[in-house]
């Protein structure tokens, strides 16, 4: 029994319990006006404005894919070496928050955003030689749940002043909060780009056409990769191609500063994975030029890019004898069947896109929050789990 109390009166053992107990009541007195305290604003609204890019087939890195694949941090973010901040636009947005619980919020999100991509902006080779670009404007609607992890905190709720003047807060007034947010949106898009390909002019007259064009011509209508058309690598029905619209699944994080318990910024960073590869009209192969001419006219063929690019000395060897089309037999070059073209690597068969991967978009995001209040039933309800008795002493 000595043994027993002896513990209870261990002076170490004082000092620990001295300093938890104090911490564990005011955490779980704070916690417990945390609780319910979100019902007092249930009601918010943001609006903000940022910057955005995009993960398209056109423009990106300098750096080959190969050469991508060999550095050791691309494991896990392959896709932001691809990322073409040159092409960086803006994007405007602004969203009504509902507090479902203390830490799940519910978000109907808008946004209004330009995203843009050149393939003269890089120096790879087969993608500056493709020389496609594209801009489109995206209005967005989207259904989204952020979880906090941690709540910002404002301090002391009241700002109260010790016997010494000093505020009852802590050293600093305002601590960050972090969330995580995902949700699905639907989105519409109109991809657009520069007359700036080259053709060879004794090859294709291009009536109507100026390179480095400033005007903008939209690009669905005009079935860029034969879409719709006879022996379409992409399926579509006779006649028809992409959409317009597409679903988009956002997905981020961001991170919040309270100024006061009513208003404050957010600083966010959301990528939108697409269900569509046509963000920037690109996406499989090479179609033929004078099919896409014969039914869609000549802005459609130049601006399908099909036979456009630097020309190149091709060597090869028709091993059964037949030689390809525009080919030059050449036996001075040595070899049986030797023969000499030139290549754009732009033929009518050749990669245009990547049809594997869809396209994506990120908004960074800066905003300014207001919570609204609630309606007097929901005050009540939360003096219903908030009395307490105060017993004053003089």
């Amino acid at each position: 029994m000595s043994k027993v109390v002896g513990i209870f009166y261990n002076p170490r053992l004082i000092l620990i319990m001295g300093l938890i107990f104090p911490l564990l009541f005011k955490s779980q007195l704070r916690g417990y006006y945390d609780k319910y305290d979100y019902r007092r604003k249930r009601h918010e609204i943001n609006i903000g404005a940022g910057a955005t890019s995009c993960l398209t087939d056109l423009g990106g890195t300098d750096m080959t894919l190969i050469e991508i694949n060999q550095k050791k941090s691309t494991k896990y973010l392959k896709s932001l070496y691809d990322i073409d901040l040159a092409k960086t636009k803006y994007v405007i947005n602004a969203a009504y928050l509902y507090h479902l619980t203390n830490k799940l919020n519910f978000r109907a999100n808008i946004s209004y955003a330009n995203i843009s991509a050149d393939d003269q902006q890089t120096q790879e080779f087969y993608r500056n030689n493709r020389n496609l670009n594209f801009t489109s404007n995206i209005f967005e609607l989207a259904a989204i749940l952020e979880f906090y992890i941690k709540k910002p905190s404002t301090g002391n709720r009241y700002n109260l002043k010790n016997s010494f003047g000093k505020k009852i807060a802590p050293k600093f007034l305002s601590r960050l909060g972090f969330y995580i947010f995902g949700g699905i949106g639907g989105f519409y898009y109109e991809p657009m780009a520069k007359n700036n390909l080259f053709y060879d002019k004794e090859r294709f007259t291009n009536i109507d056409f100026k390179p480095i064009n400033t005007n903008k011509v939209k690009l669905r209508e005009l079935h860029t990769e034969g879409q719709g058309m006879a022996n379409d690598p992409a399926g579509f029905l006779n006649g028809e191609t992409y959409s317009k619209y597409s679903v988009c699944f956002p997905l981020g994080l961001g991170i919040e500063k309270a100024f006061s318990n009513d208003m404050g910024i957010k600083v966010e960073l959301g990528f939108r994975y697409t269900m569509t590869d046509y963000l920037d009209d690109v996406s499989g192969y090479y179609y033929d030029r004078d099919a896409i001419e014969s039914v869609y006219g000549t802005t459609a063929a130049t601006m399908s890019g099909t036979y456009s690019g630097q020309l190149w000395h091709y060597i090869g060897y028709a091993s059964d004898g037949v030689y390809p089309d525009g080919s030059n037999p050449d036996p001075s070059l040595g070899g049986t069947n030797v023969y000499e073209m030139k290549r754009s690597y732009t033929e009518p068969g050749y990669q245009r896109g990547n049809p594997e991967n869809n396209d994506t978009y990120a908004y960074l995001t800066f905003s300014l929050y207001k919570k609204l209040k609630s309606k007097t039933r929901a005050y009540r309800t939360i003096s219903i789990h908030q009395k307490r008795r105060i017993k004053a002493s003089f």
